[in-house]
């Protein structure tokens, strides 16, 4: 499975097999956000997207595999990244700034490098937080924040963050490999870019997105994720009619049946998400939104407003080729059980 070091490197790839691709929208240094086509001509359509946190990258090469041999007779919609900064690593995101890639050895060299060329507008721990140019960067990544909590963070409001982010532990995602993008919004809540997709203001990432299912009108969502321990999991969402929940239910139980089958490893039984999750057996939950507090994510967002969504989420412990495979079972394994209903 080839993993993408750069953004250039995946458009490349669709380049060299022959991929047309539409371009949504632009990221906010120019990198174009693409959307492939692929499938037949039945409607209603899929849509899958990967990559909104780049240190997940096993999501996007199942993607790019998706679009390679992905067999339905339905429209499908792929976006395999929706973060091209965040895939081309934290040395990229500075540059943003700095006008040059700086070189950068380990983790500690790049925080120097944040003292003496930022300013520093907050330090506790293993925490430093710089303003440099148009753009904030954090030594790593910290969710749950706000200026309001943090009123020395007032400079970041309206900007990006730029988080140094990964582990050598995980292969695709090393430390600096990528860099973990969030944003400040206008109301000073620091939130990364899938959680925008029900907000009036939202960044371009969110916004094209939402354009794009307006446009495609999904009946099945897939958001292809990865999460920092071992085991796979994934959460579906109650849906509006007796009708989705019944197809929901059908393909959760499918998804979960498949990846026991093929004896990839779930989650302990003790094992909860959030307190804004249900859970129904082993590695299947039921999120809802409401109860998180922050803007819709992906997935959410298309099961208010188009049907079953579903966000895969493989473990990143595990060896890379294993989590992309379990990512294709699962999406194979849903759109297997959407195909039945519309025969």
């Amino acid at each position: 499975m080839q993993i993408f070091h750069r953004y250039a490197e995946l458009l490349e790839r669709l380049d060299d097999k022959g991929h047309s691709y539409e371009i949504l929208g632009c990221a906010p240094d120019g990198q174009p956000l693409v959307c492939v086509r692929t499938g037949g001509d039945k409607t209603p359509a899929i849509f899958i997207s990967a990559g909104s946190h780049s240190t997940e990258q096993a999501g996007v090469s199942a993607a790019m595999e998706l679009i390679d041999t992905l067999d339905t007779e339905h429209q499908v919609y792929i976006i395999p990244c929706r973060d091209p900064i965040g895939l081309n690593g934290f040395a990229y995101a500075l540059s943003l700034s700095l006008g040059e890639e700086p070189q950068l050895v380990d983790k500690e060299a790049a925080v120097e490098l944040l003292r003496a060329r930022g300013e520093v507008l907050h330090e506790e721990e293993d925490l430093l937080v710089a303003l440099i140019g148009e753009h904030g960067y954090f030594s790593r990544v910290r969710h749950g924040w706000s200026v309001e909590r943090a009123p020395a963070l007032e400079p970041l409001r309206g900007r990006r963050v730029y988080c140094m982010a990964g582990s050598e532990k995980i292969e695709g995602s090393a430390m600096l490999q990528r860099a973990y993008s969030l944003i400040v919004d206008p109301d000073g809540q620091i939130l990364h870019i899938n959680r925008f997709h029900d907000t009036a203001w939202a960044p371009v990432e969110a916004r094209v997105t939402r354009d794009l299912m307006a446009q495609v009108d999904p009946a099945l969502t897939l958001d292809l994720h990865e999460h920092g321990r071992d085991g796979f999991w994934f959460s579906a969402r109650h849906q509006g009619t007796d009708d989705h929940q019944q197809w929901e239910q059908r393909m959760a139980d499918a998804i979960i049946g498949a990846v026991e089958a093929a004896g990839t490893q779930l989650m302990p039984d003790d094992y909860l998400p959030g307190s804004f999750f249900t859970k129904t057996r082993n590695s299947v939950y039921w999120l809802d939104p409401r109860k998180r507090g922050e803007g819709f994510n992906l997935s959410d967002f298309a099961a208010l407003k188009y049907g079953p969504a579903f966000t895969v989420e493989t473990g990143m412990p595990t060896g890379f080729a294993n989590r992309v495979s379990a990512s294709l079972l699962a999406a194979r394994t849903a759109i297997g059980v959407f195909e039945q209903r519309y025969l």
